[in-house]
């Protein structure tokens, strides 16, 4: 992916929608943090913070964050919650961070990093992060093996044979070790079930940007699909797994 490419990623139709997705397990990140000796008062930079799911952990952990986004849709949904603002926001991507070198001890992708150039992504952030700091990467995905989960998948691929999910569900594992800057990566998952309206839910399709960039004009006939799978219920509990991974910035 180019640099141009990753303009592509416009969340700003998406962003009144994204807050409806499943938050990431707080426990799982909790963990995390404590795993990587992450003082209160640490300096964090969370790039694509997006409506700041990601941000609020590493908030309540007491980092003292900088929070990196470049649409500005999503940043007004973020700093339209109170706990939020104790953030500093940013208006710049990952390729680009106006931070010195060596100024934080972790970076953190929620969901963004395998919107970025992965090559242009790493080198920032081996420059901003301080010798044995670390990067981290974190999704949700929602458990395929799951019955609705697998009866919504074959929908997908009725409308979109050559469906992709790209890097978002592919291991960053080769990525970061290839780079040459990074060591120790380890990876850990949490599986866990969100209860939600089952409209809710379907809103939340409407945030899904793999699956817009790929539907076209074609989403529409998806999300009805999809939706007739729920016709009948109000309330539905949804699988899904944290997956997380992190690694360590290499002494310089």
């Amino acid at each position: 992916m180019t640099a141009a490419d990753a303009l592509d990623w416009d969340y700003t139709r998406l962003a009144s929608t994204y807050d409806l997705r499943a938050d990431y397990h707080a426990g799982l990140v909790e963990q995390t943090l404590q795993r990587l000796g992450l003082p209160p008062g640490a300096w964090a930079l969370e790039v694509g913070a997006g409506t700041g799911k990601l941000t609020g952990l590493l908030c309540g952990h007491g980092l003292q964050v900088l929070a990196s986004e470049p649409n500005t849709s999503m940043r007004t949904v973020a700093l339209a919650k109170p706990a939020l603002r104790r953030a500093q926001w940013l208006a710049c991507r990952g390729e680009a961070l106006p931070l010195a070198a060596g100024a934080v001890r972790l970076v953190a992708y929620g969901s963004s990093f395998n919107v970025l150039p992965a090559q242009q992504a790493l080198d920032e952030c081996a420059r901003v992060l301080a010798p044995g700091g670390y990067w981290l990467a974190l999704w949700n995905h929602r458990d395929l093996d799951d019955p609705l989960q697998r009866e919504v998948e074959a929908l997908i691929r009725h409308h979109l044979p050559g469906y992709d999910y790209g890097q978002r569900r592919v291991s960053p594992q080769d990525s970061v070790m290839g780079h040459g800057a990074f060591s120790h990566i380890d990876a850990a998952e949490q599986r866990f079930v969100v209860e939600v309206d089952a409209d809710d839910w379907m809103m939340a399709w409407k945030s899904h940007a793999t699956l817009q960039r790929q539907a076209g004009t074609r989403l529409p006939y998806i999300l009805q699909d999809i939706r007739s799978l729920v016709a009948t219920s109000s309330a539905l509990r949804i699988p899904y797994f944290t997956r997380l991974w992190t690694a360590q910035r290499k002494p310089l």
